[in-house]
């Protein structure tokens, strides 16, 4: 997870259970903010009050950064269209082995690759994160979302979060 200003979201995650704290966001910065959470998250709770409370408090809004928020959101809003496209491929029979490509299947959108052997291997298209249509990466043989870079192997076995699930 990347935050919009760039500092991690550490104490009671928002919309949650008083007792529910997180500590992510870290932009490159693991080391850092690890050792801020081992510190704020502890007085937190104790119910002693901390001078970062709330420049990492996750529910922050902060003003400057609405128009990068805006955008980023707006780009993820963009990604939901593919659910009204036809798909890559109207058939299985258009692949050739090694490739990969999204396919409408009545409503549903399906991730289809056609391995070296000629074998066809069929998944959701759908990442199970938030739900964006996955892309075929030929280079890397991987099937990638757009939204927030979850990276499924071309069977759909997820290799690389924030998606913790395999494509069905």
């Amino acid at each position: 997870m990347e935050p919009v200003d760039g500092l991690a979201f550490i104490g009671r995650n928002p919309l949650d259970e008083d007792n529910v704290y997180i500590a992510t966001g870290d932009s490159g910065q693991g080391m850092t903010h690890g050792t801020i959470s081992g510190i704020l998250l502890t007085d937190l709770m104790q119910g002693r009050k901390n001078e970062w409370e709330d420049l990492y408090d996750p529910s922050r809004v902060r003003l400057r950064s609405l128009p990068d928020y805006a955008s980023e959101n707006i780009n993820v809003a963009g990604q939901y269209t593919d659910y009204l496209t036809a798909g890559d491929i109207k058939s299985e029979s258009e692949l050739k082995p090694g490739e990969g490509a999204v396919m409408r299947d009545g409503v549903s959108k399906v991730a289809v690759y056609r391995d070296d052997a000629g074998q066809v291997h069929k998944v959701t298209a759908v990442c199970p994160h938030l739900g964006c249509v996955v892309a075929w990466n030929s280079t890397e043989r991987t099937w990638d979302c757009p939204c927030h870079g979850s990276r499924f192997s071309a069977e759909g076995r997820v290799y690389q979060g924030p998606a913790n699930s395999d494509l069905s």
